[in-house]
This record gives structure tokens, C-alpha cells and sequence, in this order.
């Protein structure tokens, strides 16, 4: 009798039914979704965090360079015991009478340009000037002399003599030789001439436009006197607004006795952004003697220190935001904004103090 094998069923490979694999596309949609949304926010936040990152760096290093150049308005080199008449600097200058600088033979008084200098009207070397932006004008001599021998043609150079003996209290020169400087130290001696500095003017201004034509990135910018011309210097993008309030000594000690925006018109009764009189008797104590505020040019040679406020925004705009607040730009414009836009923006101010000016009349 013969035996038959049992047969078996055959067998069928394993896999995914159609419904399990539908539920694993899903789950992996999920997952690529939450890693998408992952990288997205982390891209987002980074490039905000790099926004806030240049926004910040921009408004310090433009305070920086404002207070700076500040702090060393009026230098000339060194103090003499001649007395100096003041004289409003031109903003576009192009002779040395314009920069300020008149030399006469002693004991007659001379001149040189007040320290610092608000400008009012937008001068004709600069153009794309933001509206509503403080312009202001810093003379001083560089910090570092230059030998007579080194002078070059094309520069403007102030020596300043402090010998008694010798006939003008400074030289000022431009495309001169070294023949032309010859003004002593307080030693006499004609071998000792007086150090040499190059003369500085800026002109400082929030321009609409960094590179214009090209771009309306609002830009910090210098108009600077060199090699008797008007070059134009961009210097912090991303700053929209720039204004000043002036600390003025009204008793001759060198601190500040009373702040204004204008010095040459301070503000004395109310208007739009000025609830109370700048100047009035309940804000500024007058000295006993009384201060008389008719005269702009001894109220711009009694400014003793200077409070600088900076408007600082992000050179991109912020998706999501928008900017309902409002700013404080000192005492002109206490309330700046809100612009209801999606840019994001901060506000920086320190105060300078003009230690030319104010250390001289500190009593020792």
C-alpha cells in the first residue's frame, strides 16, 4: 500500500496591509511637519535675533561716535590765557573765513568757531535729509599734531602759540608751508614751535538713503571739511532719528544750569510737542544775576554738555510686527510714532559733556 505525503499550505510573504500603511504616511507627515515647523521657527528666530543683534550694535556705536566727537568739540591743542571772540561756523564752508577762524595782532581779540552749532535749514551740500532730524556742526583740531615739516598742501592746519611774546594767539593756514607755522610754546624759545593740528569740522544729519538712488535705508552721515572741500560720509545705517537737547551754564561755573532743544530760540511757551516752556523760571533756576537768553551765539558758547538721543530700527522688516509704540526723543520731540509698520526700532541717548568748555571755567 502506498504512503501519500500530507501536503501543506503554501506559504505567503508578510507585509503591510494597505490601511497600516496608510497610518504610517501619516505618521511620518506628522513628523516631517513638526520638523519643518522645528526649522522654520529656529530660521525665524535666528534671523530676528541677528535683526535686534545689528539694530543694537548700530544705535551704541552711533552714540558712541556722536558723544566722542563731543567730548573733544573746541580742542585746539591747548589753553592760553588770551581771550577769544565766537563765531557761527558756516555749514558748507570753503575759505577759512567760512570755517570760523579770524587771527588778529594781539591784544585785540581773535576768533574761532563756536564748538558746536545746531543747524536749522538744510545746507546746500547735503541732500535726502530725513524731516523732523536735528543737523548739527562740531569744530575742534585733531587730537594728534603733525610736525610743521609734515604739512601737506591740501589740508587746513591750526597752531596755537601759547608764548606771550608772540604777536597772534594762532596761525591757521591751508596749502601752506612749514615756513608758515612758527608760533612758539609758553617756553619762547624759537626752537619749541607750538604743535600743529589739522582743523576739523562735522557736520552731522540723518540722511533718507544710505547709498541714494539705490536703497531708503535711513543712514547716519558726516559732512566733513577736508582738503577744502565738503566730502559726505555715511557712518551707521538703520538710524532714523537724531536730536539733541543742550545743557547750558547760566552762571559761568561749567555745569549745565538749564537743558533746551534750541539754544538759539529756546522754546518758551507751549506748542504741539512742548507742554511746558523749556526755559521758564519753574524749570530753569536763573542765577542771581539773571541770565539773558536774546543772544544765540553766547547761548551756543555756554552749552556745556549735550544729551544725544538716537532712533536705532532693524534694516528689515519683521514679519507679525507691527509697531505701535511710541518714542521719546527728548525735549523737541517727546513723542515720536507710532508708525504702524513692521519694522522694529529702540531709542539710545547719553549725555556728553564738552570738557573743553566746561573744564576751563571749573573753579579749582
Amino acid at each position: 500500500m502506498r504512503m501519500h505525503k500530507r501536503s501543506r499550505p503554501p506559504r505567503y510573504s508578510s507585509g503591510f496591509t494597505l490601511v497600516e500603511l496608510m497610518v504610517a504616511i501619516t505618521l511620518s507627515l506628522f513628523l516631517m511637519i513638526g520638523l519643518i515647523s522645528l526649522i522654520v521657527s529656529t530660521v525665524t528666530s535666528r534671523s530676528e535675533l541677528d535683526k535686534s543683534s545689528r539694530q543694537i550694535e548700530n544705535g551704541r556705536y552711533a552714540i558712541e561716535l556722536l558723544t566722542d566727537d563731543l567730548q573733544l568739540a573746541g580742542f585746539v591743542g591747548q589753553t592760553t590765557s588770551t581771550s577769544f571772540n565766537s563765531a557761527v561756523p558756516v555749514a558748507c564752508p570753503l575759505t577759512i573765513a567760512d570755517l570760523g577762524y579770524t587771527a588778529v595782532t594781539r591784544p585785540a581779540a581773535s576768533t574761532l568757531p563756536l564748538p558746536l552749532y545746531g543747524v536749522s535749514a538744510t545746507p546746500t551740500c547735503i541732500s535726502n535729509v530725513m524731516a523732523n532730524t536735528a543737523m548739527l556742526i562740531v569744530t575742534r583740531a585733531y587730537t594728534t599734531p603733525v610736525a610743521p615739516a609734515s604739512v601737506t598742501a591740501t589740508e587746513t592746519y591750526l597752531q596755537v602759540s601759547s608764548c606771550a611774546t608772540d604777536t597772534q594767539p594762532f596761525v591757521i593756514a591751508a596749502g601752506a608751508s612749514a615756513s608758515s607755522f612758527n608760533l612758539m610754546t609758553k617756553d619762547c624759545v624759537s626752537s619749541k614751535l607750538a604743535p600743529v593740528r589739522k582743523v576739523v569740522q562735522h557736520l552731522y544729519f540723518v540722511s533718507t538713503c544710505n547709498v541714494c538712488g539705490t536703497d531708503t535705508t535711513p543712514t547716519l552721515k558726516m559732512a566733513e571739511f577736508v582738503n577744502g572741500a565738503i566730502t559726505i560720509t555715511p557712518l551707521v545705517e538703520g538710524i532714523e532719528n537724531l536730536q539733541f537737547d543742550y545743557g547750558v551754564d547760566m552762571d559761568g561755573n561749567g555745569s549745565p544750569d538749564c537743558y533746551t532743544s534750541n539754544p538759539a530760540n529756546p522754546p518758551v511757551g507751549e506748542a504741539t510737542n512742548q507742554p511746558v516752556a523749556e526755559v521758564a523760571a519753574a524749570v530753569c533756576t536763573n542765577p542771581t544775576a539773571g541770565y539773558d537768553w536774546s543772544v544765540p551765539a553766547t547761548n551756543w558758547g555756554n552749552v556745556m554738555s549735550v544729551r544725544v538721543h538716537v532712533l536705532a530700527r532693524n534694516t528689515e522688516s519683521s514679519g507679525g510686527w507691527k509697531d505701535t509704540r511710541t518714542y521719546n526723543m527728548g525735549q523737541a520731540y517727546p513723542v515720536v510714532g507710532p508708525f504702524n509698520d513692521q519694522i522694529k526700532r529702540h531709542v539710545y541717548s547719553a549725555v556728553a559733556r564738552l570738557n573743553n568748555g566746561a573744564g576751563q571755567r571749573e573753579t579749582p
